[in-house]
């Protein structure tokens, strides 16, 4: 949607790109910025987006032009036989090898949280069995505190002394 992110269409298609880059990939499929309704994008390389951008919110009438066209310039650059089919692989160096990272893995069955009733003070308990804490969210979303236990051990909470003693 160039015309809602106009001021950063596709940016992650230029962070990705950036990336792929610095890995040592070879990038082709650039395509004109020529049409688009943007105003700003990490995804444009010197005059031209780094790939195919297609709007199919306010521009879907010019996609298909817009495929047949980046199919071409790929059937151009090599990457594609006129035939359709793949072009004969390359070889290219690989990158080094990515240190491995030991780590432990504990999956734990899903626990049903229980929603408490509205306390009169504004907060709403929300009680996890498993690890036996109560998670309290103020009624605005912008506050909340845990304590241990059911929420029945703390119906007598206040904000002011919540804050104090979770």
């Amino acid at each position: 949607d160039s015309v809602s992110y106009s001021e950063n269409y596709a940016d992650a298609s230029g962070e990705l790109y950036d990336v792929f880059e610095s890995l040592g990939c070879s990038m082709l499929g650039a395509t004109s910025t020529d049409g688009y309704l943007h105003e700003a994008s990490k995804a444009i390389r010197g005059d031209k987006f780094c790939g195919l951008l297609l709007d199919e919110v306010n521009q879907e009438e010019l996609t298909g032009e817009r495929v047949k066209n980046w199919v071409a310039a790929l059937i151009g650059e090599g990457l594609l036989s006129d035939a359709g089919t793949a072009a004969p692989a390359v070889s290219v160096q690989s990158p080094a090898p990515v240190p491995q990272i030991e780590a432990e893995v504990t999956v734990v069955e899903p626990v049903a949280v229980t929603q408490v009733e509205e306390q009169e003070e504004g907060f709403l308990g929300h009680y996890n069995s498993l690890t036996d804490k109560t998670w309290w969210v103020g009624n605005n979303g912008r506050s909340s505190f845990v304590t241990n236990g059911p929420p029945e051990m703390h119906s007598t909470l206040t904000k002011t002394n919540a804050r104090m003693s979770p």
